[in-house]
């Protein structure tokens, strides 16, 4: 089923009429993983049509230990990503939230891992930062989900904190 384009004569249902619309998905609530570098499974995850090709844009919120940062990923068994980041480069500095840092921009692998730096110096971050990734898939002939997972970018004492509330978000849109 193309998408968004329809031609005369074609009737408008709801399936097709709501495939041309934007979703969001929400996480919830904060993540934290201490000393880990092993990703875990986030509350953003989708199972999209098989076939097909969509836009996406994830708006990461974190809070990070400067010693450990912040590492995600896709698990995407049914799709091939072609992804565009980015975040704080990992290590970050140590300072406040508005601590000029070096930023780093990348168009990672399909499962490469995207690293993120963080800026406090205490075990428990309580500073804010925000990451991007935004790109494109295309899905196989299978109903496969694709979950945006995280961990540590480096095993320390320290945390890293995917921040939930309404704050990290996956907006995503059929286009073919």
């Amino acid at each position: 089923m193309p998408n968004p384009r329809l031609y005369a004569g074609q009737v408008l249902t709801a399936d097709r009429w709501n495939s041309m619309l934007p979703q969001l998905v929400v996480q919830e609530n904060d993540q934290v993983v201490t000393a880990s570098v092993t990703p875990i499974n986030t509350e953003i995850s989708i199972v999209p049509e098989a076939n097909a090709t969509y836009l996406y844009w994830l708006y990461i919120s974190y809070s990070a230990s400067n010693s450990c940062g912040m590492r995600w990923q896709w698990s995407a068994p049914g799709a091939i990503l072609c992804s565009f980041t980015q975040s704080i480069a990992s290590p970050g500095s140590s300072g406040s939230a508005n601590t000029p840092q070096s930023v780093n921009f990348r168009r990672p692998a399909n499962t490469t891992g995207r690293l993120a730096g963080g800026s406090d110096s205490v075990t428990t971050p309580v500073n804010f930062h925000s990451a991007y990734d935004s790109g494109s898939f295309t899905t196989d002939s299978t109903l496969s989900p694709i979950t945006l997972q995280f961990a540590q970018a480096v095993s320390s004492g320290g945390q890293a904190i995917l921040r939930g509330g309404n704050q990290t978000r996956l907006a995503y849109q059929r286009v073919a």
